[in-house]
């Protein structure tokens, strides 16, 4: 069977926490190629692509753009280097952490012949594999879009769904997407793409964040995970008999 719906996950405080993982990364990568790091210690990274966190960091220590995207691609080969130096660390200490639910949700759609599960990350794409894989998590993931496709998080998903929608058959135009995220910018993607939206409290945002930004179901974690499944598959049309699950449109708090 060729799936038909796509579920397109968020990482970073989505799936997973790496302990600062890639700011430090970042950081160090920044300040070997651009001489600064800008405001990076009060700076939020969530929500935002890898490119553009660079170009508003760079801006804000006084570079102009025309010199910071001059130099950008001499910044990634370092800030991977260094992020696998991060994650190694942190993987030794057992300081990444896989969210509560995610291996069970994962799992769960997995199982589903007519579903692909994709990424949509703001990540450079072979961060985001780097940050999967020092999670456990790397497996099952079928397409993606990344910050490396896009600066803007729209056009990240715009690029995800075409990635998608090459692999359907002739005619088929796939069914309505469900992005999962943790962030206001998330939610907002989702509405770009003419998707739907499901959100997590397990990042820098509440639950009444997440209600008032608009997404269509929202939970504290990802805990009761056939609850979630089943919210993910009615949003999507793929099934389930309603909504639910504790959490969904604020509830489980």
């Amino acid at each position: 069977m060729t799936p038909k719906y796509a579920v397109l996950f968020d990482i970073d405080g989505t799936l997973l926490l790496s302990d600062s993982a890639g700011r430090v990364a970042l950081h160090a990568a920044l300040e070997a190629v651009y001489g600064t790091a800008g405001p990076i210690e009060s700076y939020a990274f969530h929500g935002k692509t890898d490119p553009q966190i660079v170009l508003e960091l760079m801006a804000a220590a006084g570079l102009v753009e025309v010199e910071i995207r001059r130099l950008m691609p001499s910044l990634w080969p370092l800030y991977l280097e260094r992020l696998d130096h991060e994650l190694g660390i942190r993987r030794r200490e057992s300081r990444i952490r896989v969210l509560p639910g995610v291996l069970e949700l994962l799992a769960e759609l997995r199982t589903r012949p007519d579903l692909s599960m994709g990424l949509l990350t703001g990540n450079i794409e072979e961060g985001a594999r780097r940050k999967l894989e020092a999670a456990g998590l790397a497996a099952g993931f079928g397409f993606g879009g990344y910050g490396s496709d896009s600066e803007d998080r729209p056009g990240i998903a715009r690029v995800a769904l075409e990635r998608f929608r090459s692999s359907l058959r002739d005619g088929e135009d796939g069914a309505t997407p469900v992005v999962v995220g943790d962030t206001p910018a998330d939610v907002a993607c989702a509405r770009a793409v003419g998707g739907r939206a499901v959100a997590v409290a397990t990042g820098r945002h509440s639950l009444r964040d997440l209600e008032e930004c608009g997404a269509d179901a929202v939970f504290e974690d990802f805990s009761d995970a056939s609850g979630v499944v089943e919210c993910i598959l009615t949003l999507s049309g793929a099934g389930g008999s309603a909504l639910g699950g504790a959490g969904a449109n604020g509830g489980g708090r």
